[in-house]
């Protein structure tokens, strides 16, 4: 169902970069026992916002990628992720694990108060491989657009 693809070469590698100087920090948080992450504000507080950032990276990524190629018109965050899966540019597990983040994601930005920092160590140990797969699903998708050329604007 994947038609010709423009993607953005300068723009998704850049934010894979910043993406994985992330995931290097919440990899870091990963190794700190529950207690001790669970007991210090700077911990999860850190996890918590360097978790926003890198969903936030990957919705962006998935807006370039449906925008720029005139897809349908997204509503919503989940919608970018929906519509992802539908041409086939990332799995349907995939979508089903970016959903949830995504609706995290809604969580830590409008419902703050209410964030237990146990689901975000509890994150840290079980999802970060997401991120993993939502890079590799991109980069395996465009591999000759994002790792051949300079070209600003690709197509597959």
């Amino acid at each position: 169902m994947c038609l010709r693809i423009k993607v953005n070469r300068d723009l998704i590698l850049t934010r894979f970069n910043k993406l994985d100087q992330l995931m290097e920090n919440l990899r870091e948080l990963k190794e700190i026992g529950k207690e001790d992450f669970l007991s210090n504000y700077k911990n999860y507080f850190t996890a918590q916002r360097a978790l926003e950032i890198s969903i936030n990276i990957c919705i962006d990524i998935g807006n370039h990628i449906v925008t720029l190629n005139n897809k349908e018109k997204p509503e919503t965050f989940t919608d970018i992720i929906e519509i992802l899966a539908k041409h086939e540019i990332i799995s349907n597990e995939l979508k089903t694990h970016f959903i949830k983040m995504v609706r995290f994601r809604n969580l830590l930005g409008q419902f703050y108060l209410e964030i237990d920092n146990k689901i975000i160590y509890n994150i840290l140990q079980n999802n970060l491989k997401d991120f993993d797969s939502f890079k590799e699903a991109i980069l395996r998708k465009f591999k000759n657009n994002l790792l051949g050329n300079s070209n600003k604007e690709n197509s597959t």
